[in-house]
């Protein structure tokens, strides 16, 4: 073999060796971070890393407050799989007995309708409530009776049979609005409440801590609002 190539390929092998030890040290800077910044303000941190398939979650809660805020991250490997990144909020102290409420982002009256339909047709088989069950958080036998819910306010709202009003009282909240604000809809946060309490979704990861602040001061002001 040629010289330079066999020099190429060791520079090569040092350089990706280098990048993999700076993305490590990054990542556990960062977390240093989290942990810091959770702990200035009396917040429990936790991290699991991604193992056997799992992606990695980074759990940041409120013992006295109860809620928690996840970040989901699962990225698609070497064999070119699809990579999950979300974030989660969730309040269980707020859960309902039975049934399910959803506020997502504005779309027409025909689009809710076509969406509701598919809600009913998809959850009517085993596979259908699986796919269901892994949208909606385990929720996919209630989520396949979810309707189109008409009303005042912004967002659209879907529920199943008695939860019609579950979550009227958050619809216009300005921190929900100010959530979406320059966010397309697949963006945008989605509110539920039901069995695991309230719950706000967004995809994605929050960029930094005032991001951070920002979405657990949203979780706090629907929390409040649905509190009465």
């Amino acid at each position: 073999m040629d010289l330079f190539v066999i020099f190429a390929l060791i520079l090569a092998s040092f350089l990706g060796t280098g990048l993999i030890a700076f993305a490590v040290r990054r990542g556990h800077q960062k977390r240093e971070q989290l942990r810091a910044f959770s702990a200035k303000h009396g917040w429990t941190y936790h991290h699991t890393p991604s193992t056997g398939g799992r992606g990695s979650r980074t759990v940041i809660s409120d013992p006295s407050e109860g809620w928690e805020l996840v970040q989901y991250v699962q990225t698609g490997g070497t064999q070119g799989g699809s990579s999950r990144r979300w974030t989660q909020f969730t309040q269980p102290r707020l859960a309902l007995d039975s049934g399910l409420a959803l506020l997502g982002p504005e779309i027409p009256a025909k689009t809710a309708a076509m969406a509701e339909m598919m809600l009913a047709k998809t959850g009517g088989g085993m596979i259908g409530k699986m796919l269901l069950d892994r949208m909606t958080g385990g929720l996919g036998g209630e989520a396949a009776d979810l309707r189109a819910v008409s009303g005042d306010g912004r967002g659209t709202m879907f529920a199943t049979p008695g939860c019609e009003t579950a979550l009227a009282p958050v619809r216009d909240v300005p921190e929900l609005i100010e959530a979406r604000k320059g966010l397309n809809e697949a963006m945008q946060p989605v509110v539920s409440l039901g069995r695991e309490g309230l719950r706000i979704k967004r995809t994605g990861l929050l960029r930094d801590t005032d991001d951070m602040l920002r979405f657990v001061d949203l979780g706090r002001a629907l929390s409040q609002k649905l509190n009465g």
